[in-house]
């Protein structure tokens, strides 16, 4: 059975793969009317201080407007990203409508220290995106110059149920709830709706370690679980009963929420615990999550690479595999206190260079939110799931106070905890040799603490010293020690490049691009790079320069430079026999060949955002296409 699984995995991913990758869609910045089937949750975005409208859709078709296919109905498929402003009628989930408009390719390039959305993109067959534009709602009836294949219809229908349920408990949360909490209301029982909850509350739930709880995972499932088990008690109905209504339960409200990662995960191992007691059998956590994964890989190995998956399944594994150990081991908290405690530790042992990764900060504020907002939080879901069922039938005005109170409660100190420069920790991606390290710590620590000898205390102490000590040494940046690193930063809108001194704690900014072009959108793949090294905003300069003007040396040290290096044709020689270990910057294609024909060692970066590329070959070693290309550090 795995072998046969194991093929048809190889050839599901295989065709994924192929499918995506292999040719470019011909709509792709072609202008015309998309017919598309909205397939996602809308959500509203904040971009330039605008309203957007921002969902995923199905495309169906398109009439494109061209001289040569004047109303012509063309079948296309795959998903488009769609941000747009809401005018006219409001759209929802299972609408079909008609976006005139212009898809772009999604810019994926691989950057270091970020979330690759390529695996997902691949996945979700995400071909395009369209900004701006306008619309209309039509029946799907409309569409049938497409031909559209007879699942459409009964998929349509699907997507509204789900859309009209999801749009019900929102309403209902609007009504009782108050426009600051209605939002983080709805993100705790349906995840998402991050753009109406603001940039500030997001960053301060990430800032505090708890953001997880805003998205459907393994803590919601159990909460669900156990409702629908003590309802069921409480109504003397047979414990069998009681976990079969908590499997249908649990699997509705996860197709109601999105068949994510932590939300099937969590969802299947619950299936496997009331299995397990309905059939009498012994269930092992461990066994049931090993399983699981598994049977996500088979199908899907990309899943692999996508962080959600990531840090679901780190963060369960670590739970089950050092909560009891640390909460056996840890004698001198009392329970109310340790509990917590414990769980926010042991689900982010194993995750923490997947976090410096990712995220690339520590915060000691996750322990104070541990203790004082999740169990809050907790409280909150649970009387957000009763009151939102039982307020379909009976108004249940004075238990929607209550918790427009602990939500209120828990933003006010959730933000203090946030705001606190002592509590967060700048570290930035660690290189391998110490997470490999770190990894053996952990995997030492596990040993000691299942052993539960006493003599073995003292060493288990200084374990998780040493642990600390490796996170010491990358927040202190000793291993970058009289070095300075040249990173590109990969942009659409502008050249930009970042020299940094992670030993020293300060970085340069490098933009090439004219003064009146906005910088808004991109100032979070900037903060991206920067953090990465863990180098604090405030000591960061920003710089503009010009990588079509003339010659300038833009940095320089006693072994490195970067410059640009514009000559004109008149000039016959190029003067480069006194240059060393330098990169050069250059605007103009016919350069590039002269300088790699005299000095064919030196990287040459290529800034021609707005030019043709036809004149340079992009596989030519060293030489790197701004903007266009992921390119690896350099070391100055």
């Amino acid at each position: 059975m795995s072998c046969g699984l194991g093929v048809a995995s190889y050839v599901h991913v295989n065709h994924e793969i192929n499918h995506y990758v292999g040719h470019t869609k011909f709509y792709i910045s072609q202008e015309g009317e998309y017919a598309l089937l909205v397939d996602s949750p809308v959500e509203t975005t904040v971009i330039e201080e605008k309203k957007y409208k921002t969902f995923s859709a199905m495309l169906l078709g398109l009439e494109p407007h061209k001289d040569t296919a004047k109303g012509l109905h063309i079948k296309a498929d795959g998903h488009i990203k769609v941000t747009i402003e809401e005018k006219s009628s409001p759209i929802h989930m299972g609408d079909t409508i008609i976006v005139n408009g212009t898809p772009k390719k999604l810019y994926l390039t691989e950057e270091r220290g970020t979330i690759d959305r390529r695996n997902k993109a691949i996945r979700n067959e995400e071909m395009a995106s369209i900004f701006e534009g306008t619309y209309k709602i039509v029946d799907i009836h409309t569409l049938q110059p497409y031909k559209l294949v007879s699942y459409i219809g009964y998929y349509q229908q699907y997507l509204y149920i789900i859309g009209h349920m999801r749009s019900t408990i929102e309403t209902l949360m609007q009504r009782y709830l108050s426009d600051k909490i209605k939002w983080l209301g709805v993100s705790l029982v349906l995840g998402g709706h991050y753009g109406e909850l603001g940039e500030d509350v997001l960053w301060q739930f990430g800032y505090t370690g708890i953001i997880h709880i805003l998205s459907i995972s393994g803590s919601h499932i159990a909460l669900l679980f156990s409702i629908v088990y003590g309802f069921c008690r409480l109504c003397t109905i047979k414990k069998r009963y009681a976990m079969i209504g908590g499997i249908v339960l649990s699997v509705f409200y996860c197709i109601l929420v999105g068949l994510s990662a932590p939300v099937v995960r969590s969802t299947i191992m619950g299936i496997w615990l009331a299995l397990a007691y309905i059939k009498g059998r012994m269930y092992t956590a461990k066994q049931g999550l090993a399983i699981t994964a598994i049977l996500f890989l088979l199908y899907d190995p990309l899943l692999l690479l996508d962080v959600s998956f990531q840090l679901s399944f780190g963060a369960t594994y670590g739970l089950l595999l050092f909560g009891m150990p640390l909460y056996r081991w840890i004698t001198c908290l009392p329970p109310i206190v340790k509990a917590p405690l414990v769980l926010c530790i042991s689900a982010q042992l194993l995750l923490i260079p997947f976090q410096l990764y990712y995220f690339h900060y520590l915060s000691l504020a996750s322990l104070l939110a541990a203790i004082i907002i999740t169990p809050l939080l907790d409280i909150a879901i649970v009387m957000l799931f009763g009151c939102t069922i039982i307020s379909l039938f009976i108004p249940m005005g004075i238990l929607w106070k209550l918790i427009e109170i602990i939500l209120s409660i828990c933003l006010y100190v959730n933000a203090h905890l946030a705001n606190s420069s002592i509590c967060l920790w700048w570290i930035g991606t660690i290189s391998t040799t110490l997470g490999l390290l770190y990894y053996v710590c952990i995997g030492l620590l596990y040993i000691n603490l299942v052993s539960l000898k006493l003599l073995y205390r003292t060493f288990t102490k200084g374990i998780i010293v040493l642990g600390i000590g490796i996170i010491a040494i990358a927040y202190s940046g000793i291993v970058y020690k009289n070095e300075t690193i040249l990173h590109i930063v990969p942009m659409k809108q502008s050249n930009t490049m970042i020299i940094v001194k992670p030993y020293e704690k300060v970085a340069t900014v490098y933009i090439d691009t004219p003064d009146n072009i906005p910088m808004k959108a991109s100032e979070i793949r900037v903060r991206n790079g920067l953090q990465s090294f863990g180098i604090p905003l405030k000591n960061v300069h920003v710089k503009r320069f010009q990588s079509s003007g003339k010659n300038i040396v833009l940095y320089k040290n006693n072994s490195s430079s970067v410059m640009v290096y514009n000559r004109q044709n008149g000039e016959k020689k190029l003067q480069l026999k006194d240059i060393k270990d330098t990169i050069l910057i250059t605007s103009q294609s016919y350069m590039v060949n002269q300088i790699l024909a005299l000095q064919p060692e030196y990287p040459v970066l290529v800034s021609m955002p707005r030019g043709a590329m036809r004149d340079i070959d992009p596989d030519t070693e060293n030489i790197h296409l701004w903007g266009y290309q992921y390119i690896p550090d350099y070391r100055l």
